[in-house]
């Protein structure tokens, strides 16, 4: 077995909540990635007006209101609307010979000798040289300082000075760009379980009718169906929903399915009593004529001469007549179990029973080897003493006429859990094949070739059997294979 098939399946409330939030998480992780892509080219299309701006206020404020190269340092950073983080440099010969930015607090603060070099390494990367002509510009474009990320323009001086550097930080975007996915994770994380509980109520409201659905098929399925009168909860099933829904439909095809069956076990249970009905009428009308036929037959053999061959006749219709008088008996128990009728109980001793009846049946089948297993206190259960002995009688009649001489019966008793009492009847005959096991119980089931020796029988002696126990409130079980069969019988022991 796999091991999906071992572990416990998922229901289908679980599986269609965990479909949305799956599929909610994939819209909301689609909705941050799009929404941070969307942000992020516009932020990078802002901070390049930004960059072209403050280069243009650099070159036309402060490049040109220079004296000249000894003071257009000052005068770049001395631009109006420069904002903090602003940096500026001038590149002559790909060399950089003026540099400075603004801080965070507003101070000026001239570029480190690291940031120099990295900024000729991008003049010399870019092949950037000044123009005759000037306005030629490279970028905007990203480069890393000492002081973080920042986004830069490279301008052709006008006034034939060189290259001007104009960059500002990217700080702001990143730090925008990480508030945005932070606050798209929280807002999504909330939705999810807003989404989750929602959907849990509305769920599980949905399926409630099949739920009740679903407990009304269980307990249907732990009725006996076979037998006997059979209620079933019809009543329960009343479909909520309405019937052009999917679980609308199920209710009501499953409610017209429960009146469907209903009438067919009604029609079964009619049809049933009929026949027990008749089954008893004719075994009691029977009963007469066969005392009748046994009465003549004993008073022919006492009054009037015969042959040889007439006595044997007549033993022949005395043994038929006892043989239908006992089919027509046990017609009648099983009329009167069927009818329901309660056992009037007594307290029997098992023990006292047992030891008896596989006496008797010593008498009968000297040819089998007849054990006893039996506790030293006595096993009592409440019941009908002449009900229960016929239950050990046709156990043992069983084992010895449908195994060979020789063949070892082995009767035991004792106690169990629950508390009850257990009593079994074993042999090592031939065995019962698996296939008849499974309605071995059942009235006038024979297997010719079951067992060795078979002798006649209609098959209803286990299933007299099994009726008695089970209006004892007890059960009964077999188990067979070649060489080994054992039928065991649990019944409730009596209160102290």
């Amino acid at each position: 077995m796999s091991t999906a098939r071992r572990g416990r399946a998922l229901q289908l409330r679980t599986k269609l909540l965990l479909t949305v939030l799956a599929l909610l998480t994939v819209a909301c992780a689609a909705v941050g990635l799009l929404g941070h892509a969307a942000l992020n080219v516009s932020l990078g299309e802002q901070l390049d007006r930004q960059v072209r701006d403050a280069s243009y206020r650099t070159i036309e404020y402060g490049v040109r209101a220079s004296a000249g190269p000894s003071e257009e340092l000052e005068a770049m950073m001395d631009v109006p609307a420069q904002g903090a983080g602003t940096l500026n440099a001038r590149i002559v010969d790909g060399e950089v010979v003026r540099a400075g930015l603004f801080g965070s607090d507003g101070s000026r603060r001239r570029l480190s000798d690291e940031d120099r070099e990295r900024i000729e390494a991008l003049v010399e990367e870019l092949g950037a040289v000044s123009d005759a002509d000037g306005g030629a510009q490279w970028g905007p474009l990203d480069v890393t300082l000492t002081e973080g990320g920042y986004r830069v323009l490279l301008v052709d001086d006008p006034w034939d000075w060189g290259l001007v550097l104009t960059g500002l930080p990217l700080a702001d975007k990143e730090q925008t760009l990480r508030t945005f996915g932070v606050s798209t994770a929280a807002i999504s994380t909330g939705a999810l379980a807003v989404t989750g509980l929602l959907g849990l109520v509305v769920i599980r409201r949905t399926l409630r009718p099949v739920e009740r659905l679903s407990d009304v098929a269980t307990r249907i399925s732990e009725l006996d169906l076979d037998r006997g009168e059979v209620v079933l909860p019809v009543a329960s099933v009343t479909p909520a929903a309405h019937p052009d829904t999917e679980v609308g439909r199920l209710g009501h095809a499953f409610s017209r399915m429960l009146d469907n069956v209903a009438h067919a076990l009604t029609a079964r249970q009619r049809s049933e009593t009929r026949v027990r009905r008749f089954v008893a009428d004719a075994s009691h009308e029977l009963r007469t004529p066969l005392a009748s036929i046994r009465g003549y037959t004993e008073l022919i053999r006492l009054t009037e001469p015969m042959s040889e061959q007439g006595r044997s006749s007549l033993s022949r219709v005395e043994s038929e007549s006892a043989r239908m008088t006992a089919l027509v008996e046990d017609l009648l128990l099983l009329a009167r179990l069927d009818e329901g009728r309660p056992v009037v109980p007594e307290d029997v001793d098992l023990l006292e029973l047992v030891v008896e009846t596989v006496s008797d049946s010593q008498v009968t089948a000297p040819r089998h080897d007849w054990r006893l297993e039996l506790p030293d206190e006595p096993v009592v259960v409440r019941g009908d003493p002449a009900q229960l002995r016929q239950v050990l009688i046709n156990l043992l009649a069983n084992a010895h006429q449908h195994t060979p001489p020789g063949t070892t019966v082995t009767t035991s008793l004792g106690t169990g859990p629950g508390p009850e009492a257990v009593l079994a009847v074993a042999d090592d005959g031939p065995g019962i094949g698996a296939d008849f096991q499974e309605h071995i119980f059942s009235r006038f089931a024979r297997e010719d070739d079951a067992r060795a020796g078979g002798s006649g029988g209609v098959g209803l002696g286990l299933s007299i059997v099994e009726a008695i126990v089970r209006a004892h409130h007890g059960r009964v079980r077999v188990r067979s294979v070649p060489g080994s069969t054992r039928f065991t019988v649990h019944l409730p022991l009596a209160a102290e």
